[in-house]
């Protein structure tokens, strides 16, 4: 037989093979884990962090509760209670034939030590749902940072992102660590050697700043009136703007 979620072979009678069944375990005891700190996310004037949330004071009153925390308890209860159900043998879908009262918390961790986690037939399909909402509870207890486009990878071309912090980048494609330093100057390069790649005073400033090199809008324009800049249709050319801001340099100094 085949395992249900990474398709490898298992034993005959078992639907995951090992290593899926401890990840399955694994993210159910996570999420128990979890319970507490997302019940005191439910708090509007929260702000979001994990385990050590902080009181915010707003210009505004909030909404009492977070209402998409709330809805991520109802799903995270509904689908934690189905899946006992299912491992008992009790129709999943039927509430009402389960007479148990055990709160959230103490449902994941029995789903987790259920000696039938890895035999029953849709333990697939189970982990697939647990590990979708494991991931929505992560994103609600820790936002990802704004991540934004520096530059395309040296090795493959695929488009990388980053984060303000961040000083090295990986691809997540070939795999390849680069400085997100190096990445945002190539990319500058890139767009300073050819002379068809055009944009706004604003547009070239933010370019050259994500790269380190500082320029503001307003010089950009100012060197545009004095007709230092020439001002095509669509803009003015990076390469024009890098060669006024280097002189008599050129653009190796990019490289």
């Amino acid at each position: 037989m085949n395992c249900q979620n990474c398709k490898m072979m298992t034993e005959e009678g078992c639907s995951l093979c090992e290593t899926c069944e401890l990840r399955f375990a694994g993210t159910l005891l996570r999420l128990a884990r979890d319970v507490t700190p997302l019940h005191d996310s439910l708090d509007a004037t929260l702000h979001p962090g994990g385990h050590s949330p902080v009181r915010i004071q707003t210009a505004t009153p909030p909404t009492p509760i977070r209402l998409d925390v709330l809805d991520l308890i109802d799903m995270l209860d509904a689908t934690a209670r189905e899946l006992w159900r299912r491992l008992d043998g009790i129709d999943a879908l039927d509430w009402r034939k389960d007479k148990r009262n055990e709160d959230l918390m103490a449902t994941l961790i029995a789903c987790a030590g259920h000696p039938k986690l890895a035999t029953f037939a849709d333990a697939g399909f189970y982990m697939h749902v647990v590990d979708g909402i494991a991931r929505k509870v992560d994103a609600a207890l820790d936002p990802p940072e704004q991540r934004r486009e520096i530059g395309a990878c040296e090795l493959c071309e695929t488009m990388l992102t980053a984060g303000a912090n961040d000083q090295w980048v990986t691809c997540p494609v070939c795999g390849r660590e680069q400085r997100a330093q190096t990445v945002k100057l190539r990319r500058l390069k890139t767009l300073c050697w050819d002379d068809s790649k055009r944009g706004s005073a604003a547009d070239i400033a933010k370019a050259f700043a994500e790269a380190g090199i500082k320029v503001s809008r307003k010089t950009i324009t100012m060197w545009g009136q004095r007709d230092k800049l020439f001002r095509h249709a669509d803009g003015y050319a990076y390469c024009d703007v890098y060669r006024l801001l280097i002189g008599p340099a050129d653009l190796t100094v990019m490289a």
